[in-house]
């Protein structure tokens, strides 16, 4: 996981090598400036047609990267990818329509690893995860035992790095959720290795902490949360960077708090978004300083 949060591409918060925008800022590129555009009276959530994600495109100066999402003709989500090719995901499913098996691709400047993630159901509900992370230097796997709050979206992700040998737990992921209704409006993920024992070296193990405050929600349609609620799920901590844990909210928030702690050093941001929408409230495109994401529907 190289970067924990990606939220509608405007925050980038990278574990590796945490850094701030030419002008100081932590959350690289969202704009200070509060607002929301609605274009008029476009409709809103519960009366727009039924649509599918298709395309994410993100404008960082120039910089673009554009998501696509792929379905079957019984219109269930069967892979995303990337236009530079860093990121392949394919997903495969039960006879029953639970997903069976997702595995995530990622090519880092031809350095290759994967993420085969494995849900367990409960009574057609998530309740954990079996992972299995591969690199060059090997591979590792973990356990993820999930809890949900009265709503159905996850309430708690605890999830149990193991050591090389699959015999003792090197390192924690462990991820607590609040909301507000139908909206998330609290994130707080922690990472933490076991003491006295070797950590596995891998790209995505760091001890950082990084809290993630979401209010000022509109009342249109969040194109992320269109998603299959279970590939959401189940990807929460290995797609934190794109799209999961934006999708648990119904809505769009436009205030976006972040407290993030790594190797001591706490940094903390409040930013706003400014989105605009289609005839049927769908968001066509959310703008910030430096920064545009586009989405486009099938």
């Amino acid at each position: 996981m190289k970067t924990i949060l990606y939220i509608f591409g405007l925050l980038l918060i990278t574990s590796c090598s945490p850094t701030a925008d030419e002008n100081g800022d932590f959350l690289h590129g969202v704009d200070y400036e509060t607002g929301i555009d609605t274009g008029g009276n476009n409709g809103g959530s519960g009366t727009a047609p039924d649509k599918l994600l298709k395309k994410v495109t993100i404008n960082d100066e120039g910089d673009i990267l554009v998501y696509t999402y792929n379905y079957n003709s019984s219109k269930k989500l069967t892979g995303v990818t990337t236009d530079d090719g860093s990121i392949k995901i394919d997903i495969t499913y039960e006879s029953s329509g639970n997903i069976a098996k997702i595995v995530r691709t990622e090519n880092s400047m031809g350095v290759i690893s994967t993420e085969e993630i494995v849900p367990t159901y409960t009574s057609n509900q998530i309740t954990k995860l079996n992972v299995t992370h591969k690199e060059a230097g090997g591979s590792i796997k973990s356990v993820a035992n999930l809890t949900y709050a009265s709503n159905g979206w996850p309430a708690s992700i605890k999830e149990d790095i193991y050591t090389e040998d699959n015999t003792k737990i090197a390192a924690n992921f462990v991820s607590n959720l609040s909301y507000s209704g139908n909206n998330i409006s609290k994130w707080n993920f922690k990472s933490s290795f076991v003491t006295g024992l070797p950590v596995p070296v891998f790209d995505f193990l760091q001890e950082m902490e990084l809290t993630v405050n979401l209010s000022k929600y509109d009342n249109k349609i969040n194109p992320f949360n269109l998603l299959p609620k279970d590939y959401l799920i189940a990807t929460i901590h290995a797609e934190a960077d794109a799209s999961s844990i934006t999708g648990f909210a119904k809505n769009n928030s436009t205030s976006i708090n972040v407290i993030f702690n790594v190797a001591g050093n706490t940094m903390q941001d409040t930013q706003s978004a400014i989105y605009l929408y289609d005839k049927d409230g769908y968001p066509t495109s959310v703008t910030a300083t430096d920064i545009v994401t586009k989405f486009e529907y099938q």
